[in-house]
């Protein structure tokens, strides 16, 4: 009864884990360069955001629309084999149901920076994001790094 105790523990604490590790990379807003459902290109009819809120709600919307109509859904994050993987769920446009495959890339380093994309793709759907990302919390940490660099 004990070791199926801290066996499931153990499981909560490390699927935790794992779901804050990929919150972390993903959380913010992300502004959309490719939304296509099908053949359709429904990024050619405006700017779209894209934003993940806590560890298993996102949302879409459309950047010019001042009403704030978000497309709000549920996700998960997780590893199939050596895939990432991101399940999106209770959408409220079913089109963007589904499981994808996920893919997150530095696309550029500007030194202080980098610029990420996130790319979500599925048999119907792919959607392709960009932000960017700072690579040191404060100026201290930044000017740190370049003291390092000159000692190398």
């Amino acid at each position: 009864m004990k070791k199926s105790l801290i066996l499931i523990v153990l499981i909560v604490v490390s699927c935790s884990s794992i779901n804050d590790k990929y919150f972390e990379m993903v959380k913010g807003e992300w502004q959309i360069t490719k939304l296509y459902y099908k053949e359709e290109d429904i990024s050619s009819t405006g700017h779209y955001l894209m934003g993940f809120e806590k560890h298993n709600h996102s949302w879409i919307m459309k950047g010019e629309d001042r009403s704030n109509n978000f497309i709000s859904s549920d996700y998960k994050i997780f590893k199939d084999l050596d895939t990432l993987k991101m399940s999106i769920k209770n959408c409220e446009d079913k089109r963007f149901d589904g499981i994808y495959n996920f893919y997150l890339d530095t696309i550029r380093d500007d030194g202080e920076s980098y610029l990420i994309q996130l790319a979500l793709d599925k048999e119907d759907s792919y959607i392709q994001a960009i932000r960017p990302r700072l690579k040191y919390n404060t100026p201290q940490e930044y000017e740190e790094s370049l003291k390092n660099k000159g000692k190398e």
